[in-house]
């Protein structure tokens, strides 16, 4: 499914708005008043105007006070107000131009139940009319309702208007809706109406990435002898061609569907990547030329080119792609623009350009991402000092991540063998450059405990609570390590406390606080924090501590549970191999459960 993954990521860049945002009013209703003039002031030859007035004239004295109200809340503004009234007013008349204007009005106000309660009384009251099933539809989609948005627009296709399936299709399945809550709909409507070609259609797409071929191929040949000249058949038959790696075949359908639409830029990158799996480079590159000609300023578009290009190994043409995007002075610079055009000149073995390239990644995303990488590039070259000069040599550029950047210097000179240098380094970088940066000292903090040295970690942690009472990172790891390394618990307590009380939703704060309480020989409190922990962060030390603690307040059935579903759940999971060593007892009755690094709790462990 790789090609049809990489497919429908890049089709929807090229889709037609028509389902979002939200559809406009005007799709078969009179035409709505603009939204730059004011609601409840249309002009005099607004055909929605004409029949509000008389729609107006059959209704009573009290309903035409509330409307003017109504109107008047909307030219100050008060969308809300205004939208609410006007379903009142519809609920109590069944008048259709009511509740369009209901609707007009409420998706103004940006409240997507008032939205949802306007549309609704419109489809209510007007059952031929798709606007308000396709505003619904949006809304739903927007909820990640995917099932319900389908549903609205099958309703759209019954009524014989064109719901545009296939691209709801492509946005629902690119934002993560899943195939079988998209059939679902889709399977109960061809029951009753076997033979719109619009759902075949929509439906042999959902089989082929369900990997159902001959469901799919049964749906689509009935879909063609229905209507063979429509364009979305041919797309679906180009795109379910490619999936299936047939790419001449993928080609000529493309071809014959950008005959029936030429301007559907779908064709064009359909048959650019048939060329691209055909290894026609050239020719994928002028159907790309095309679109880019055709989109410009489109971005997005480029880097999913860029992207397909990788992926099929033509690194050179995804850099000539990406080279246009590169000489422009954006003021605000693409981190994956960046990203993507790093990984091709890797590809090309011109890795001085990728560090570049990499070094100009902006701050966001994939920041740290980039800087990695290019360590990892000096690191396969065995040059480690070069790293440090072009990890030292952002610094000034990006004076927010400094603390970032020295801690990358230092995980590099860790890896290689050189932790002395790597204490040197930070120590001078404190000292000299940055004595109060509280990141950098939390680090060196951090890096003492790993060196057992307790008293310079507490100098450190003092220091920082010292500038910051607050800073709940060095409350907890000053409490956790006092609790966990001296017998001062009563002061670890006191620490966690005040951790607890500024983050009470913390998992490593509420772990450290029950280990305190456990340490104290106060079970109740631990056990009860410590199941906490687990369920916020279910994490093989946190397992280990609630086991401890389980197993010391006489509950032996449940720790072995609790160990029992950690190991299943962690390949490693030294702290509980630790605790085995400890308390042998405690060892699981069964056989050993088969490591997943699943993060779902497994039938052997109970949730806490």
């Amino acid at each position: 499914m790789r090609q049809r993954t990489l497919w429908l990521s890049m089709a929807a860049l090229l889709l037609p708005t028509t389902l979002w945002p939200m559809p406009s009013m005007a799709a078969d209703t009179p035409a709505a008043s603009s939204t730059s003039q004011k609601v409840g002031t249309p002009s005099s030859n607004d055909p929605d105007r004409k029949q509000n007035d008389a729609s107006r004239e059959r209704l009573d004295g009290a309903t035409l006070g509330a409307l003017l109200g109504a109107d008047i809340a909307a030219q100050r503004g008060d969308m809300g107000l205004a939208a609410r009234t006007y379903i009142q007013q519809s609920q109590r008349h069944p008048d259709i131009a009511l509740a369009r204007r209901a609707t007009q009005i409420a998706r103004l106000s940006n409240d997507p139940k008032l939205v949802v309660a306007a549309a609704n009384r419109w489809a209510a009251l007007d059952r031929n009319s798709a606007t308000p099933r396709r505003i619904l539809a949006a809304a739903a989609a927007e909820q990640g309702e995917w099932a319900t948005a389908m549903a609205l627009l099958l309703e759209v296709d019954a009524s014989g208007q064109d719901a545009d399936l296939e691209s709801f299709l492509e946005e629902a399945i690119t934002s993560g809706a899943r195939p079988e809550e998209l059939l679902a709909p889709l399977e109960s409507y061809l029951k009753r109406h076997p033979d719109q070609p619009h759902p075949l259609i929509t439906r042999a797409l959902l089989q082929s990435l369900q990997g159902n071929n001959d469901a799919a191929d049964q749906d689509l040949e009935h879909a063609q002898t229905l209507d063979a000249r429509l364009p979305a058949l041919w797309l679906a038959r180009s795109q379910i061609a490619l999936d299936r790696e047939d790419a001449a075949k993928a080609l000529e359908y493309a071809r014959r569907g950008h005959d029936l639409a030429p301007s559907d830029n779908r064709f064009i990158l359909a048959m650019a990547q048939a060329n691209l799996a055909m290894n026609d480079v050239d020719a994928a590159e002028k159907q790309f030329d095309i679109l880019m000609q055709e989109m410009p300023d489109n971005l997005q578009l480029r880097l999913a080119l860029a992207q397909l290009y990788l992926r099929n190994d033509h690194a050179e043409a995804a850099r000539r792609l990406l080279k246009p995007a590169l000489a422009e002075d954006s003021a605000s610079p693409s981190g994956d623009l960046y990203m993507l055009a790093g990984l091709a000149s890797e590809r090309l073995d011109d890795i001085d350009q990728a560090l570049a390239l990499y070094a100009r990644v902006p701050e966001g995303e994939h920041f740290m991402t980039a800087r990695v990488r290019g360590v990892q590039l000096f690191t396969e070259q065995k040059r480690i000092d070069d790293a440090l000069r072009w990890l030292q040599g952002q610094e000034n550029d990006y004076p927010d991540q400094y603390a970032a950047l020295m801690e990358l210097s230092l995980s590099l000179l860790d890896q290689n063998d050189q932790r002395m240098r790597a204490d040197q380094l930070l120590d001078s970088a404190i000292t000299s450059r940055a004595p109060d940066n509280d990141s950098l000292l939390y680090i060196r903090a951090v890096r003492a405990i790993e060196h057992q040295d307790l008293k310079a970690m507490e100098r450190d942690m003092r220091t920082l609570l010292k500038r910051d009472p607050d800073n709940v990172d060095a409350l907890n790891a000053l409490g956790y390590t006092l609790t966990e390394q001296t017998d001062r618990h009563e002061e670890a307590l006191q620490l966690l406390e005040r951790a607890h009380r500024l983050a009470p939703e913390s998992a490593p704060v509420v772990d450290s606080l029950g280990w305190a309480h456990f340490h104290l020989g106060q079970l109740d409190q631990a056990v009860a924090l410590l199941k906490q922990a687990y369920a916020l962060m279910p994490d093989e030390e946190v397992a280990a501590h609630l086991a401890e603690a389980l197993w010391a307040d006489g509950d032996s059935e449940q720790a072995r549970r609790i160990i029992a579903g950690a190991m299943a759940r962690f390949r490693n999971h030294p702290t509980i191999d630790g605790l085995l060593s400890r308390y042998p007892l405690l060892t699981p009755l069964g056989p050993p459960p088969q490591a997943t690094n699943s993060s779902t709790v497994t039938s052997q462990e109970s949730t806490p």
